[in-house]
């Protein structure tokens, strides 16, 4: 049997066993809020039991769907799939499922039952692409109720599908002028934590994960170039993770300009003297024992065990990390999101005749088409320059 290990959090207790290997890393089962050591280990020992022979750990027939889900989410997905896709099932299980279907029994749940969800989600404005994924949540967990839960015999969703009226593109993206940015950059001036994040955001069109993810290792200055390795990802109920990248085209070499250089030497040079003058109670970044987990503590505190400090650019003035829900946040204010700066990078490359494959690599897409497709569109000056072109065709042939 494999070892089930038992760990403190807070005033309760917690039970973690691992479960294989999925491409080269670790996948582990971990469940708390145990009031005693004891109960914890009880509790793991019968997970594991469980997980062994493909049961959810479930002995009641008239199992309601939220058990089912959170089950079907810690024992089948947390041992097969990215943790990062594990939490954005959570998230739309929570946001989307929980309140209104959670309490039904699963052997209750009807094809009528999920039509009307489905169509009062449509009716509440959410996009196609968030219907489509709270969907896989609620169809793949009940798959799991049919085989192997053998709860039910057939799956309710066999016969429903999103609305074709559900809206599409609801995240408005929008070209920055200049003269916004400007005024962003004179709201934010030197020194302030938010800014280097919007100029990496503005001269890159890096995602706003990977800007997060960001170490001053991955800066070559020499080269001027930024090795995009990891990002940022908050796991529910785990805390924060350096993540693999979105796709395997994503990993890339940014070549940067000497704007954008001088100011990462300027923030590096105040997050030395932050540090100088908090002394102590500076607040340091550091790779947690599984080599993924993100743990922050000041200097004087006692590290339960060894673990490398990860120097970060993306920081607040406490040297505390800066996360992607903070940056998004100071953008939102503004009445912009990430997407307007990776939008805007993109189209002003298009705008300037820049190769469609440069662009598309420098944003880590596989394909031009990605590219051309999600961060360019009719501008004015695209008009207009496609109108000239045609007009001097003409008058050639004059």
């Amino acid at each position: 049997m494999a070892q089930v290990r038992i760990r403190k959090r807070g005033k309760t207790y917690s039970f973690v066993f691992e479960v294989g290997k999925i491409d080269g890393k670790r996948r582990t089962v971990e469940r708390g809020g145990y009031k005693t050591r004891d109960a914890a280990y009880e509790a793991g020992i019968a997970t594991y039991t469980d997980w062994r022979h493909g049961k959810f750990g479930i002995t009641s027939e008239n199992v309601a769907l939220h058990t089912l889900i959170e089950s079907w989410l810690q024992k089948v997905c947390a041992a097969n799939v990215k943790p990062q896709t594990v939490a954005h099932y959570e998230t739309m299980y929570r946001c989307h499922i929980r309140e209104s279907l959670g309490d039904i029994p699963v052997k209750e749940i009807t094809p009528a039952i999920i039509d009307n969800w489905m169509r009062n989600m449509t009716a509440e404005g959410l996009s196609r692409s968030t219907l489509d994924n709270v969907f896989v949540v609620l169809r793949e967990s009940l798959n799991y109720a049919v085989y192997p839960g053998e709860i039910i015999n057939e799956n309710p969703c066999l016969y429903i599908k999103v609305p074709k009226n559900a809206p599409t593109g609801l995240v408005k993206r929008v070209i920055i002028p200049m003269e916004q940015m400007d005024e962003l950059l004179e709201k934010y001036p030197v020194g302030h934590p938010i800014r280097i994040p919007i100029l990496l955001l503005y001269h890159t069109g890096m995602r706003v994960g990977e800007v997060c993810g960001l170490s001053w290792d991955d800066i070559d200055f020499d080269g001027h170039t930024i090795n995009v390795r990891k990002q940022v990802r908050y796991i529910s109920k785990k805390g924060y993770y350096f993540s693999d990248l979105k796709t395997e085209s994503s990993a890339r070499s940014i070549i940067i300009d000497d704007i954008l250089v001088d100011e990462l030497k300027k923030w590096r040079s105040i997050q030395a003297q932050n540090s100088l003058q908090r002394g102590g109670s500076y607040i340091c970044v550091y790779r947690g024992p599984n080599d993924q987990m993100i743990e922050m503590s000041n200097a004087l505190a006692q590290m339960r065990a060894p673990m490398p400090k990860v120097p970060m650019i993306c920081t607040k003035e406490s040297g505390a990390l800066l996360r992607s829900d903070n940056i998004r946040k100071y953008i939102s204010r503004n009445g912009l999101n990430s997407h307007s700066f990776r939008h805007t990078h993109a189209t002003m490359l298009i705008e300037a005749n820049a190769p469609a494959k440069g662009v598309a690599a420098r944003l880590g897409h596989k394909s031009t088409r990605i590219t051309e497709d999600l961060y360019t569109h009719a501008t004015k000056k695209m008009q207009t320059d496609t109108a000239s072109i045609f007009e001097k065709l003409i008058e050639s042939h004059a």
